[in-house]
């Protein structure tokens, strides 16, 4: 809104010094840096004074040094300029658009009419109400691939932020006035996909009818997280001794002890001397190295009592530091880590968990073959078993679109990963035979600063197929980036990833570049960093993630905890209360996930999500209710031309942030930032709150005409704004709470 004002100022200025014998030229004009004042400010005179005095004659003077001459140079740059901007200034107020124009130090600063531009801005608001803010329609095509869970997964709050970002961004782009196609490619096939068919054959098969339909998606996810237990199990095991060696040589001294013990029990000498030499000597234990399945079931009780006798050191004397260990290297003794209780309780824990399977390590080899086996079930496409992966793919695809319509996610566009399998092998062939990809230690690679001509190390190389014909991650997007835009003519691809794999898309783009594939240059990527939460980052492999149900399930009943107490001052059913509930405390979720710089982790809490005093999305829909509330006791809106004289600095920031949502609107999309809309309404918000803060100082309702109209439409339009930008986040805007 304001933007026209200030190209407005910028194209008068523009004729003026173009009559003072200069270029016409394109520049920058700032909004004025202070508050309370409205208006648009110009360094040109810099600018136009640096061409000046640059013909001027050099001042040749052998007394001065350099230091001299430059500060000698600015003076007259900075003389020259102030003219210049006095001169532009003089030639700007005898128009009638602005209401006081000035020449500060070479700067000019040009002030608009209050009224005029106030009842601009509150008049477009109100009168365009949903669509203010909205971009002229746009020539190019934008395709935006976001939420990107894996089927046979669990959707966890990992997944949040690309999913929140990624439909903002499509949001904004669309009101911005590109046509944007939402896509997503859910990854169904893979290692993950086989490991939890494997598990769900093995061990679940009767299981799946008695399960709920609405829990199927979930169900699965927790058959893939135990697959993964039960299939590195060895390396569990062995994980958790060469860590327990790492931490305290006293270690060692108990194997010494406890050797005896074991060779009562029938322990192969061999294993229990391995075991003893490598704890002993700090060496990593290996899982292939012990040769009878029945060491470890003898060798757990002896490292359960080590730990319990350590928990109990440790809680009487506090943290243990165990002796500085010999290094192997010839340098300083090597001085273990200080083990405190929390560390020891966490490996007790983790001793009693993998003490309950050890039935288990003499069966994971056969069960790895097994996974084989059924990896090549998919290759083969054995009509039983793709039978299988279909319909529990459903249940994923389920239990996600559950998922997306509670967050108003939806997608015109799908892709899946075992779709683009036979193109992207295509396309491999066609990298081999035009010499672009080359076969390295029986794996198509692909050079790519070779290719390129670079001699520092960048794009480095990549592999696109593996040595068995099997597909990659790269096969399949290969594929997939040429398929986007020749299937649906788009101009701009824009892929929402984890920025771990900022190379790899980089890698990708690259390759497509060496086909000959002109979009590339056209391709993004908006990368992200990963959400943790305080206690540390989350895997499903470990199945230590939190479920977007179990947060989501969370926030909505702390929310409505809330609500309850809040709405005291007004009369709300309780279903209406549960509603509220719902959209605070979605909200809150989707608003943590976007009010941060997309390059910075995010550490989600709950505590701090929910805030209605924070930036957070809670304090943003409390000052919609509370505009709405104002609104409802209105009975007629004010309509025609309003007054805005003698507007408080309070009035005058508010207005402005109004006016400059369609041009932040138009530089979040240009920028893929939804970061700028979530700034923006929060800002928006404190500066109404701020406004309604002193009622006494800026009564609405009963401040006299013309005053109370114009109050009353500063109101309605900040009602209107928050909503709009709240909808471009995902974001419900509650009418009250």
């Amino acid at each position: 809104m304001f933007r026209t004002y200030e190209q407005h100022a910028a194209a008068a200025i523009d004729e003026i010094i173009s009559g003072l014998g200069f270029r016409r030229r394109e520049f920058e004009m700032r909004a004025i840096p202070f508050s309370g004042s409205w208006g648009t400010s110009s360094s040109i005179a810099f600018a136009l004074a640096n061409e000046a005095t640059a013909e001027e004659p050099v001042v040749e003077d052998e007394s001065l040094s350099k230091k001299e001459r430059k500060a000698l140079q600015q003076n007259r740059v900075r003389e020259k300029a102030t003219e210049l901007a006095q001169q532009i200034a003089s030639a700007l107020r005898e128009r009638p658009d602005y209401v006081r124009v000035e020449a500060v130090n070479g700067y000019i600063n040009i002030y608009f009419d209050t009224n005029q531009v106030a009842n601009h801005v509150i008049g477009a608001v109100i009168g365009e109400g949903e669509s203010y803010g909205r971009g002229v329609a746009q020539t190019d095509r934008v395709m935006i691939e976001y939420s990107q869970p894996n089927t046979h997964k669990e959707f966890h709050v990992g997944h949040l932020r690309n999913t929140c970002l990624g439909e903002a961004l499509a949001r904004i782009t669309q009101f911005a006035g590109y046509e944007t196609l939402r896509a997503t490619y859910p990854g169904d096939i893979g290692l993950h996909v086989i490991r939890c068919l494997w598990c769900y054959t093995a061990f679940h098969a009767k299981e799946a009818k008695q399960v709920p339909a609405e829990q199927r998606g979930r169900w699965l996810g927790n058959l893939y997280t135990e697959a993964v237990r039960r299939l590195e199990y060895r390396n569990e095991v062995v994980g958790l001794l060469n860590e327990l060696a790492r931490m305290d040589a006293g270690f060692a001294a108990m194997i010494d002890r406890m050797s005896k013990e074991l060779f009562k029990a029938g322990a192969p000498g061999e294993d229990v001397a391995y075991l003893l030499g490598q704890i002993a000597n700090q060496r990593e234990i290996k899982t292939d190295a012990l040769y009878d399945d029945t060491t470890v079931v003898r060798f757990w009780p002896v490292i359960g009592r080590q730990l319990e006798d350590e928990l109990d050191l440790i809680r009487r004397e506090g943290p243990q530091q165990a002796p500085p260990v010999p290094s192997h290297s010839g340098g300083p003794p090597v001085i273990p880590p200080l083990v405190t209780l929390e560390q020891t309780e966490e490996r007790h824990a983790r001793w009693q968990r993998l003490g309950g399977h050890l039935d288990w390590w003499p069966r994971v080899p056969g069960w790895q073959q097994e996974v084989r086996d059924t990896f090549q079930r998919w290759e083969r496409e054995e009509p039983e078993f793709m039978a299988l992966w279909q319909e529990t793919r459903q249940w994923s695809l389920d239990g996600f679109a559950h998922i997306w319509d509670e967050l108003g996610v939806h997608f015109d566009v799908w892709f899946f990963e075992s779709q683009v399998e036979s193109e992207g092998r295509e396309i491999v062939r066609d990298l081999l035979v035009r010499g672009i990809a080359e076969v390295s230690d029986g794996l198509p690679v692909v050079k790519i600063d070779e290719k390129l001509g670079l001699d520092k190390e960048t794009y480095r190389t990549m592999p696109v197929l593996r040595s068995d014909g099997t597909t990659l991650y790269a096969t399949k997007d290969l594929a997939l980036t040429k398929r986007k835009f020749e299937d649906y003519g788009i101009d701009r691809s824009v892929w929402v990833i984890d920025v771990r794999q900022s190379l790899y898309m980089q890698q990708i783009f690259k390759i497509m570049e060496l086909l000959g594939f002109e979009q590339a240059e056209k391709c993004y990527h908006l990368g992200y960093e990963v959400v943790t939460l305080p206690e540390g980052a989350m895997s499903s492999r470990k199945g230590n993630v939190i479920l977007y149900d179990d947060l989501a399930r969370e926030a909505k009943a702390r929310a409505r905890e809330i609500i309850e107490d809040k709405a005291k001052q007004v009369h709300l059913t309780d279903a209406e209360k549960d509603r509220i509930a719902i959209q605070v405390g979605i909200g809150s979720i989707i608003y943590a996930m976007l009010a941060r710089d997309n390059n910075r982790i995010i550490v989600f809490d709950m505590d701090e999500a929910l805030s209605f005093d924070g930036h957070a999305a809670p304090y943003i829909q409390y000052a919609h209710a509370r505009a709405c509330r104002i609104l409802e006791r209105v009975e007629e809106m004010p309509t025609g031309e309003l007054v805005f004289d003698d507007l408080q600095p309070e009035e005058i920031d508010l207005i402005q942030q109004i006016g400059s949502f369609p041009s932040e609107v138009q530089r979040a999309a240009a920028e893929y930032k939804p970061l700028l809309i979530a700034t923006w309404v929060y800002d928006l918000a404190r500066r109404f709150n701020d406004f309604y803060a002193d009622i006494d100082k800026r009564p609405v309702l009963t401040a006299p005409e013309p005053t109370r109209a114009m109050r009353v439409a500063l109101v309605a339009a900040t009602r209107q704004a928050l909503a709009n930008g709240l909808h471009l986040l995902g974001v419900a805007a509650p009418e009250a709470m």
